[in-house]
């Protein structure tokens, strides 16, 4: 489960600004962003758009959202971070940190005051960053498919005729595949069967598109999940290959090599949301460049 939610933005014309907090337990109010914590993160974020950070207390899983157009000549754009329970793991809320941050850049943050970014940062965690699998009960589909349906009938005769259609589908309880879908491709993840799981939540998708439009975010979602679902077999075969030569560059002493490999496989395990591997693929590369820096050194002298 998650503890609570904070978003920092970062101007062009100083360090940070602490936009606001959400905690969903008083015992977590405590947690406070400071310069260090920022930079930390800041420069995590400087190589991938998600970071997963363990401190002593705390787990935190952060998205960085980069301005376009107007807002990019105001501010560079901002991090919104999620804390995380000690047993929780970050991958499940990709998709919903980078939904809540699209929501966030549509409020014009740089505008708002701070007690509307608190009532608003309150309304996103508790609609988004909560675990997808709540979105997703049957009960609360349908009643985004009924909302819908009300929208579309104060429309013309096309719009009219479409909510009809929704209506006869939501008797037919069509929206209980999808959360039956996702089940089953959680399932398949679970079993680390990606491309599987890749195919089913493709299959929750267009149900959710057929029901709910594409602009929904349930819809967004899932085709996201999608999409990282099938990519991730491929990426995973590309690092362990990275992997595989690493460890052949570092049994031929090529340590400069073994170290770039290393980084590499580093950067596709972030990207995969794998944080173990990253770490570890990570302090390799690093130690590695080090020994690499050392032995060219005294080869010099």
């Amino acid at each position: 489960m998650t503890k609570g939610t904070f978003c920092i933005l970062i101007p062009l014309d100083s360090d940070y600004k602490i936009l606001g907090y959400y905690f969903k337990n008083k015992d977590d109010a405590d947690f406070k962003i400071t310069s260090d914590l920022f930079l930390r993160l800041n420069l995590d974020h400087e190589r991938s758009d998600y970071n997963f950070l363990k401190l002593k207390d705390h787990k935190i899983f952060s998205y960085i959202k980069k301005f376009e157009g107007k807002n990019k000549n105001k501010a560079l754009g901002f991090i919104l971070g999620l804390l995380l329970d000690e047993e929780e793991k970050p991958d499940k809320f990709r998709s919903p940190l980078k939904e809540a941050s699209e929501s966030l850049e549509d409020l014009n943050i740089l505008k708002i005051t701070e007690d509307e970014f608190s009532l608003k940062i309150k309304e996103i965690y508790q609609e988004t960053l909560e675990p997808m699998i709540d979105i997703l009960k049957p009960e609360a589909l349908r009643d985004a498919v009924i909302n819908r349906t009300k929208e579309l009938l104060s429309g013309g005769k096309k719009e009219r005729k479409l909510a009809q259609e929704l209506l006869e589908k939501v008797e037919n309880r069509e929206y209980e595949k999808i959360t039956q879908y996702y089940k089953n491709a959680k399932n398949e993840l679970k079993s680390d069967d990606y491309e599987k799981a890749g195919k089913i939540f493709s299959k929750a998708c267009e149900i959710a598109l057929e029901l709910l439009g594409e602009d929904s975010e349930i819809t967004k979602s899932l085709k996201e999940k999608a999409s990282y679902s099938q990519k991730t077999p491929e990426l995973s075969k590309k690092r362990d290959k990275i992997v595989q030569d690493a460890r052949i560059a570092l049994k031929n002493e090529d340590f400069h090599q073994a170290y770039l490999l290393y980084k590499q496989a580093s950067e596709i395990s972030k990207e995969l949301v794998q944080f173990e591997k990253e770490e570890e693929y990570r302090l390799k590369s690093k130690a590695l460049n080090d020994f690499y820096q050392v032995d060219l050194k005294f080869k010099k002298e």
